[in-house]
């Protein structure tokens, strides 16, 4: 925290004749200035990243299929369940072919937006034999 009789210092030691002394003292002052204003400006980011997230999880609607953020009269969505239930993340479905698709986790969801997921690959270190993968759906 600022000192401001310090400042009050400053000038008294200017009218004393000790500008040497008075600008090593201003110079302190002003690096505490700038290391408040940091400061000040970090706690001002994560205030508002709170504020964000308190206003997401106040407006937005799971509809039993997807999530849905409301924000006034908008309805905006809707967005991948499984990513949000897995990281956080709200991502966007996109429609093709009658499906809803999540371009991040590569979940698809039918007209009744049910997942329907395609099997991970077997994941194989080096010298490791493996077994004939018969695919699930073609």
């Amino acid at each position: 925290m600022l000192d401001y009789y310090r400042f009050k210092q400053v000038h008294e030691l200017y009218l004393k004749g000790r500008p040497d002394e008075a600008r090593s003292l201003l110079q302190e002052l002003q690096s505490n200035y700038v290391a408040a204003c940091d400061e000040n400006t970090s706690l001002r980011a994560q205030i508002q990243e709170y504020e964000d997230i308190l206003y997401i999880s106040k407006n937005l609607v799971f509809d039993g299929n997807s999530y849905w953020l409301h924000t006034g009269s908008i309805r905006q969505g809707p967005f991948c369940p499984e990513c949000y239930n897995k990281e956080g993340l709200l991502v966007r479905l996109s429609q093709q072919e009658g499906q809803w698709r999540c371009n991040h986790c590569a979940s698809h969801f039918g007209q009744e937006r049910t997942a329907v997921r395609k099997p991970e690959r077997p994941t194989v270190a080096m010298g490791q034999r493996v077994a004939k993968v018969i695919p699930l759906y073609k």
